[in-house]
């Protein structure tokens, strides 16, 4: 489901710009990775160029390590941003992908827009794509987003920052994990913990990462 929407704003992205069908017009690990490339080194490329992140919240994602990652990282550029011109972007986008709270600490973020279908900020993007009675609200959705992604991007030109460490050291913005008593704790606390290190979005819980250029 991640992979539809994907595609979808990606494509209503393109009708905005006015580009062509082979425009990237944005970056999700599972669709533009390709066999054998350097996972780490392309995210943290992506992470330093994109002009626009997309975070669809929910109760996992604010659980996810390497979500923090992603969040910390864009986060930085726009800090950088502000110091140089004194502005701030509203380039960073907590979209609820299933309702959940924002962490105390974020919450300087606006999670909320009028553009946008209300819908979505009230049942969750997931259970708006799931349902045939939200297709007309799904629809403007992604139109009217794909509209804001194109004019944040080129209202708000974030200086790209060269990829750094490796992807596994990278700071993350969301608070510590509570400390496992178990094996069966640590898998529920840390989803990326153990051989799942490749990202890996194909379950209804996934932890997406969404980059918009």
């Amino acid at each position: 489901m991640i992979t539809t929407f994907f595609e979808d704003l990606r494509n209503e992205v393109r009708a905005a710009r006015g580009t062509r069908s082979d425009d990237p017009a944005g970056f999700l690990s599972i669709v533009s990775l390709g066999l054998g490339s350097d996972w780490s080194d392309e995210i943290r490329t992506a992470l330093g160029t994109c002009q626009v992140f997309l975070a669809l919240c929910s109760p996992g994602y604010f659980g996810s390590v390497s979500c923090g990652r992603e969040w910390r990282a864009f986060a930085d550029r726009l800090a950088v941003y502000r110091r140089l011109t004194n502005r701030s972007a509203p380039s960073l986008l907590p979209l609820p992908w299933r309702p959940t709270g924002i962490p105390a600490h974020l919450t300087d973020i606006q999670n909320t827009d009028s553009i946008l279908p209300a819908v979505v900020f009230d049942k969750g993007l997931f259970r708006v794509m799931r349902q045939d009675r939200y297709r007309d609200d799904y629809d403007e959705f992604i139109a009217e987003l794909a509209g804001l992604i194109v004019e944040t991007a080129r209202e708000h030109p974030i200086p790209a920052s060269r990829p750094g460490t490796h992807f596994d050291k990278l700071p993350f913005a969301f608070p510590l994990l509570p400390k496992p008593r178990d094996g069966k704790d640590a898998a529920r606390a840390d989803p990326d913990r153990g051989a799942r290190r490749r990202p890996y979005l194909d379950d209804p819980d996934e932890l997406p990462r969404l980059h918009g250029s």
